[in-house]
């Protein structure tokens, strides 16, 4: 993490609210991955570095960390609870994966809602309708793929998932390692994972499924360390909508894998 300059007696009355804080900044299975950071990693300048969340004072620092994760924490309350309901309301359970339009549909919300995020990300109240809007239709879809499910394999992904992320939040916060020069190979991993889905359609092999998720999962926990520490040390405290988007497609999309790997384990 970058080291903070100690503000002198006579700024210390003029450090800003965390609100008034200003700084310049598909494979099968797999939702939606949100892209809010720029290409071009490597050619970021200073001032975007120094206009950062870990540049900021600790009072806004934190106050970040409290809000970003007080948001995703709700985002999966919520997430959790629609799923639920899905699994254990029979009639919706049965609509819902004899109609395969509704994955479709929430799909294509999905794309939507993240382009109007990105537009409205800082435009307090419409920035949390379309977060909260953006979480349901992701519960939604999510909710079709469990109920497909054992409800002890979704039970067992869910605590394997929550511990990875634990994890790895504690891991990246505190380590000085710079994951965002990963990024690259990142992406290039993605669209190989990509590819490999598009395989699976029709190589019909369980070792395969299970080569490709277990690939799937660990390219989601580098995705997971790389975005953290580039909303750390590359974005703007006024940009929690975005981060918890970002964080919030990384769990998902790590459960998923997860999910496919237990159920796999399971049924060999």
């Amino acid at each position: 993490m970058t080291s903070i300059r100690m503000p002198r007696d006579d700024e210390e009355a003029l450090l800003p609210e965390y609100e008034e804080a200003r700084s310049p900044r598909q494979a099968a299975g797999t939702a939606p991955r949100t892209q809010f950071w720029p290409k071009d990693i490597e050619g970021m300048n200073q001032d975007a570095k120094e206009g950062s969340v870990n540049s900021s004072h600790v009072h806004i620092r934190m106050a970040f960390l409290r809000k970003v994760f007080g948001i995703l924490s709700f985002q999966i309350v919520l997430t959790t609870a629609i799923c639920a309901a899905i699994y254990m309301t029979p009639g919706i359970k049965e609509f819902v994966q004899a109609n395969g339009w509704v994955l479709l549909l929430t799909l294509v919300g999905s794309i939507g809602l993240i382009i109007a995020m990105h537009v409205h990300a800082r435009n307090v109240p419409t920035n949390y309708v379309l977060l909260a809007s953006f979480t349901v239709v992701q519960a939604l879809t999510l909710g079709t793929l469990v109920s497909m499910f054992e409800v002890g394999v979704i039970l067992e992904a869910a605590l394997l998932t929550s511990v990875i992320v634990f994890s790895l939040f504690a891991y990246t916060l505190q380590s000085k390692k710079d994951f965002v020069k990963h990024y690259a190979i990142a992406y290039s991993m993605l669209g190989i994972l990509l590819v490999a889905g598009v395989f699976q359609i029709f190589i019909h092999s369980s070792a395969f499924n299970f080569f490709v998720n277990v690939f799937g999962a660990a390219l989601f926990c580098l995705f997971l360390m790389i975005d953290l520490d580039m909303i750390m040390n590359y974005m703007n405290a006024e940009d929690y909508i975005l981060a918890c988007i970002t964080l919030y497609m990384d769990v998902i999309n790590l459960f998923i894998r997860i999910l496919q790997i237990v159920a796999e384990a399971q049924r060999n």
